[in-house]
């Protein structure tokens, strides 16, 4: 008789168990709806609340020296973005910061200087006028385009009206058009902090 119990027991018991993780299961299949909804509102509040108010954006200067010359070039940026600095070579052309919006390596924007002269003539909109914060005027021009799979792209260049005898200085993306929407305030906001000066 008692092992007849015994036996009953630990099935119970054994049941047991798989009812509270057959339980624990459905309701991770019914939380996973309402997460993905969460997230999704979370994120339509980013777009409609002005996004600068939360983020913390930390200072980038570094002194260049092309043709001897001592250029400053410095500009604000989100704490939680990357950024490459390419300094003066002799093989290179250029010199500059690369960022990476929110890290990505597909969207992507350039401040640099170069020895060449800077053009935008393969664009099909702009010339706009562009002004930092700082007073640094320049001519902004863009385009969209379609990437390989399907979805749109914006691509654009601001060449500045610098009188510096070292170079030529612009700003250069490219990225997804939904990237770009999505940090177009926060972008803008970096574009107005560049400053490009003359340094000892």
């Amino acid at each position: 008789m008692m092992k007849k119990r015994r036996k009953s027991i630990l099935l119970l018991a054994t049941m047991g168990v798989f009812l509270i993780n057959g339980c624990g299961a459905k309701e991770e299949v019914q939380e996973i709806p309402s997460e993905a909804f969460v997230n999704e509102k979370q994120e339509t509040q980013t777009t409609q609340m002005p996004p600068v108010k939360e983020v913390k954006y930390m200072d980038i200067a570094h002194v260049f020296k092309p043709y001897e010359q001592a250029v400053e070039i410095s500009l604000q940026m989100p704490e939680d973005w990357n950024y490459t600095l390419w300094d003066v070579e002799e093989e290179s052309p250029d010199w500059g910061y690369s960022v990476k919006v929110q890290g990505r390596e597909d969207a992507i924007f350039s401040i640099f200087g170069q020895h060449g002269t800077l053009t935008a003539a393969d664009s099909s909109n702009g010339p706009e006028s562009f002004q930092t914060s700082q007073g640094l005027t320049g001519q902004y021009f863009w385009d969209e385009y379609t990437l390989d799979d399907g979805n749109p792209a914006i691509q654009g260049t601001i060449i500045f009206d610098t009188e510096l005898l070292a170079g030529f200085y612009g700003v250069s993306f490219n990225m997804p058009k939904s990237i770009y929407s999505e940090n177009k305030d926060i972008i803008d906001k970096v574009f107005q902090s560049i400053s490009i000066k003359e340094a000892q």
